[in-house]
């Protein structure tokens, strides 16, 4: 039995948990180190093991629900979740002011609520008295799928609203909407992962995100880095004075309850200030760290958005105006393959050249072959490319119209494009891999060209085209081979003179002596990139150690997880792989260990980069911070002590003025590291 003391320190710990929680997933604001964190949830955890009857359902360890035992059920919204028109230029926004102007019988400017619109998957979460009660998908916009299960694992995701009278008295029954996505870095990482693991890849973070939240497994989509942010409510039993009257100061109200809110969210006055929102928005749009594909124009009073109404399944009252598309269409003219470093083979369609986005693009990726089944896409298809910033180009869609008399379905080739070997697909992976390595010319090229690259051995005048010379005319077999060069080899190959062959022999020979971290990066070991290869080469000084370190051993590294120790214990366990290292050292390799300086200004310090340098690159700089002590991260927040900014910084200048983190350009960093 729980004695008193067990009740209260579980009921503080709750609160204290939920706080945290708050102030990091929501104000971006943390107090305390994930390592305290942690701490206090394991220990309410354990209380709740020991002491079944103390957990509640809004605890914070109920994140992680338990596995439905059948599929989705339905669930009804309190009010529809309605769809919204769209405008496409100018005239169109200002159309639709003058249509909602002379329907209020209005004289004076509007006032509009304006958000960037997510390009992401819309939710409803069902509260009572506070509490998260349920969750679902828009679906047809009357009924969804019950998603509670796998909302509850959003670490943004209130299960119990932030109680504060003073502020507004939460109401006994509350349905608010809100976009759950995943950011473009996050995403970049996911499929990164999953084409290296042979998994799906997600033509979009959209994707990534609705696949997340459709999981049976609520595990499965707490490892996925979902976000939300909440921008509207549909159904409240508040009386109208208990709540604001107007969409921008609901959701302050939202974010003083413990909902996450768009921070770009803004007030404007008049149709004018709209489109200078949007161009605001447009310019900023690289800077945001998720997609968007437009902006949201809100009539912001509550009682004109209900005199407007609404029309068919979009409100009067509400618009969209979209960016311009970055979509085309053209034909397909083959299905290629190409074969990754690691052995992934990737479909590709080549296409009849077109313009999209001010790019010509002539051929797309079609990531896998899972993704080339549901696309069903084939050779002399008509297609739609869609093409958003620096995103590599995609097929989203065949045009069944302009696609007649269309040939057989794409087969899953059985042998390599490039070796003639059998492919091999593992189970539960979506791609086919060649396992012949360095024994495959196609592989063969992108490891070396790994090798040689200017973050691992940056062996100067190897490029894509000399190195297939080199492996056409039996000059090198693997990339030990390299090393055995000898000038008369390639002085009689084309594009080769004494002074060309001289200076790659040199390049070559010169790359000998290199830092032990930049070796570990050139080996190419699967989840191993710069940061984690310096871990590595701070823990182990010496190649042979970092051969012989158990999984344990690399587990106790900062930054190194499960996944990246079993890759790198198995790449160690392999006598091909030992036997290649050892064969460089007996090719007179010398390694040195990176310094460490733990009286440096940075020692112990968190660092952001942002902006580029003209001393260093920002991958050098970082190496410089790392070998000082400090912990360099992607994100600002309260545990920042430095931003470091260079020449055009993003958007984290920014959050580091509202933070009032320190900034240092690039003189006073390269001081304070002297």
């Amino acid at each position: 039995m729980p004695k008193k003391e067990d009740h209260l320190r579980v009921k503080k710990l709750s609160a204290l948990i939920r706080n945290h929680s708050y102030k990091y997933h929501v104000l971006d604001e943390p107090e305390i180190e994930d390592s305290k964190y942690d701490q206090l949830f394991q220990e309410l955890l354990s209380l709740e093991q020991k002491f079944p009857e103390l957990l509640s359902k809004t605890s914070p360890t109920q994140r992680i629900g338990s596995k439905p035992s059948t599929g989705f059920k339905k669930i009804t919204h309190g009010m529809p979740m309605l769809s919204l028109d769209n405008a496409f230029s100018i005239k169109d926004l200002e159309d639709f002011d003058k249509r909602v102007t002379e329907r209020l019988v209005l004289k004076e400017n509007l006032e509009y609520c304006c958000e960037p619109k997510l390009d992401g998957v819309a939710v409803n979460l069902f509260y009572k008295k506070g509490v998260l009660d349920k969750a679902a998908t828009r679906g047809d916009g009357t009924i969804g799928e019950d998603i509670t299960h796998n909302i509850k694992t959003l670490p943004s995701v209130p299960l119990e609203l932030i109680k504060n009278e003073e502020i507004a008295k939460i109401p006994n029954a509350l349905e608010v909407r809100g976009e759950v996505f995943i950011e473009s870095f996050e995403f970049k990482k996911i499929n990164e992962y999953s084409k290296e693991s042979g998994k799906r890849i997600f033509a979009n973070p959209r994707n990534a995100a609705a696949g997340s939240l459709r999981q049976l497994d609520p595990e499965v989509t707490a490892s996925r880095p979902l976000k939300l942010f909440i921008h509207g409510y549909g159904i409240s039993d508040s009386s109208p004075e208990n709540i604001p009257n107007n969409q921008f100061d609901m959701l302050q109200l939202f974010k003083m309850w413990g909902f996450p809110t768009n921070p770009e969210v803004k007030v404007a006055i008049g149709i004018n200030t709209c489109i200078e929102y949007f161009s605001y928005i447009e310019d900023k749009r690289k800077e945001l760290p998720y997609e968007i594909d437009g902006v949201v124009y809100k009539v912001n009073k509550f009682n004109f958005q209900q005199r407007l109404g609404k029309v068919s399944r979009a409100p009067r009252w509400a618009i969209a105006r979209k960016f311009p598309a970055e979509t085309g269409k053209t034909r397909v003219n083959s299905i290629s393959y190409q074969v990754g470093r690691l052995g992934s083979v990737t479909p590709v369609a080549e296409l009849e050249p077109i313009k999209v986005g001010g790019v010509t693009i002539s051929n797309a990726s079609l990531h896998n072959f899972d993704e080339v089944d549901r696309l069903d896409v084939r050779e002399g298809d008509v297609v739609i490319i869609k093409r958003a910033g620096d995103v590599i180009p995609q097929v989203t869609k065949v045009d069944l119209k302009d696609s007649v008399k269309r040939k057989p379905k794409t087969k899953l080739p059985k042998i390599c494009p490039s070796c003639g070997s059998e492919l091999f697909r593992e189970e539960g992976e979506a791609a086919l891999r060649c396992v012949k390595a360095q024994e495959c010319p196609a592989q063969l090229v992108e490891i070396i060209k790994h090798f040689v690259s200017r973050n691992a051995m940056n062996i100067e005048g190897l490029g894509d085209k000399i190195i297939r010379l080199l492996i056409n005319n039996k000059i090198i077999n693997n990339v030990s081979d390299l090393y055995k060069i000898k000038e008369e080899d390639i002085i009689k190959l084309e594009g080769f003179a004494s002074k060309s062959s001289s200076n790659l022999i040199n390049s070559i020979g010169s790359s000998k002596e290199t830092s032990l971290q930049r070796f570990v990066y050139a080996l190419g070991i699967r989840e191993v990139g710069e940061a984690t290869a310096l871990n590595l080469a701070l823990n182990f000084n010496d190649i042979k150690d970092l051969i012989k370190a158990s999984r344990e051993d690399l587990l106790e590294i900062n930054d190194i997880g499960p996944v990246a120790a079993d890759f790198i214990n198995d790449y160690f366990k392999n006598t091909e792989n030992i036997e290649l290292v050892n064969e460089f050292m007996t090719l007179g390799f010398k390694l040195s260990p990176p310094k460490k300086d733990d009286s440096s200004n940075f020692s112990g310090k968190t660092i952001v980069i942002t902006g580029s340098f003209t001393t260093y690159s920002r991958n050098e700089l970082k190496e410089q911070l790392i070998t000082r002590g400090a912990k360099v991260t992607s994100s600002v927040s309260n545990k920042t002590d430095f931003l470091i900014s260079g020449e055009k910084p993003g958007s984290k200048f920014s959050k580091a003025q509202e933070l009032q983190v320190k900034i240092l350009d690039e003189q006073e960093a390269i001081d304070l590291l002297s």
